[in-house]
């Protein structure tokens, strides 16, 4: 059974499925791997769901189990989760038919966040419990990087779960408004969506704030959420994603600029795109992104900056529909990377030269052999007066520290 691409038969469709505002394959394989605890324990005993926060993996487990009429037990963060409880607690809630005969669904949320004194051997104990267990366990987690979840991964079946998309956040919030009777312009639930970052829950408590306030709160980062991704992070879920929207978003969010995302995914596109098929396909988009990004340097046209994401997130999202997403490490890009930061640096320097040649009149390589040397020395031998010659020229600092060694 696939963790993330698994049809969704009619017969699996949970109802009220207007309801639903993001993840629906998700979910559907979710039920799909629940529903088959009731024909024998299947080949995996647990059930792991990866994403960030707010974007309703625990209400889809309650909402489940509510569903399927399956007693629900759930284990939370607050709850002391060492060795000693879990062995005991979650053990006889794992190991223990219920007085109705029904099946209960387990729920530990944010494993990922065991740590600490308090949850000492609370990841062994869980091992074992899932080992021993004839219920279905489901588990949650943030980090799909975080080294607690290493072996959670050999005997879990992984579902993904994806940000919101903004358009989606929209319809429920309109909805709360309206069965709330609460006046909110459209204007409003527009920048909610857009400030949540994808994040569901985060917006229906910035809803109810303004509700409570006729303000949106912009001073606190509760309201407007910091979206801008490491590069790790970016890759990972990029290449989880086979929706290129969602690809897209991840894109344009991350802290890396346009340059440095085509050099991150030509260099490690192979890693996740290993049918010939998806590979063609995955370079045939990066091969577009950069010669869009060639025009756009050439012309200065940068309108077509949203056409560089769309073949990025197309090219790799959009092609993988054959390899399944499993973890790996990325690679720095080398030799494209180094030439890209050398032309960076050249593009300083040019700066330097310019303004060195409009303030003396004279062409910038007369500038290169008479002036700029002296400067940097200068600099490197007086390290606070780069200040000053930065606004002399009307450069950034990192101008002359490059050159100056600093």
């Amino acid at each position: 059974m696939s963790d993330e691409s698994l049809p969704w038969p009619e017969k699996h469709r949970p109802r009220n499925l207007e309801l639903i505002v993001g993840n629906p394959d998700a979910i559907a394989s979710l039920k799909v791997w629940v529903m088959s605890w009731k024909k024998g324990i299947p080949s995996k005993h647990a059930a792991l769901l990866i994403g960030p926060p707010g974007i309703g993996k625990t209400a889809t487990v309650g909402a489940l189990s509510n569903e399927l009429d399956m007693e629900l037990v759930e284990f939370n963060s607050s709850d002391k989760r060492n060795k000693d409880s879990i062995e005991t607690l979650v053990w006889r809630a794992a190991s223990q038919q219920t007085l109705d005969g029904r099946f209960r669904i387990i729920l530990l949320d944010e494993v990922d966040g065991l740590s600490g004194t308090s949850d000492r051997g609370g990841v062994g104990a869980i091992v074992k419990v899932i080992q021993e267990s004839v219920h279905p366990i489901v588990m949650t987690a943030n980090d799909p990087n975080s080294p607690r979840l290493k072996d959670l991964y050999k005997i879990s079946q992984v579902f993904s779960f994806e940000q919101i998309a903004n358009e989606n956040i929209t319809t429920v919030l309109l909805r709360i408004a309206k069965q709330n009777k609460a006046k909110v312009s459209q204007e409003i639930i527009n920048q909610i969506a857009e400030n949540s970052g994808g994040d569901l829950r985060a917006a229906i408590s910035d809803l109810e704030s303004y509700v409570k306030r006729g303000t949106i709160d912009t001073s606190t980062e509760a309201a407007i959420r910091d979206v801008r991704r490491g590069t790790e992070e970016t890759l990972r879920r990029v290449f989880m994603t086979t929706d290129a929207e969602t690809a897209r978003r991840i894109l344009s969010e991350s802290e890396l600029d346009h340059d440095e995302l085509v050099l991150w995914l030509e260099e490690n596109l192979h890693l996740h795109l290993l049918s010939q098929k998806e590979l063609s396909d995955g370079f045939d988009g990066l091969s577009l992104a950069d010669l869009a990004l060639g025009r756009i340097m050439r012309d200065q046209n940068w309108k077509l900056l949203s056409y560089v994401y769309d073949f990025l997130a197309t090219g790799v999202a959009g092609s993988r529909n054959i390899t399944p997403y499993r973890k790996v490490s990325y690679s720095q890009p080398t030799w494209p990377l180094l030439i890209w930061q050398g032309n960076r640096s050249k593009d300083k320097r040019s700066d330097v030269l310019s303004g060195l040649s409009k303030l003396t009149g004279v062409s910038k390589s007369r500038v290169m052999r008479t002036h700029y040397d002296t400067i940097t020395e200068i600099i490197g031998l007086k390290p606070k007066s780069i200040t000053d010659y930065a606004n002399w020229l009307s450069v950034d600092k990192t101008s002359l520290k490059k050159r100056s060694g600093q």
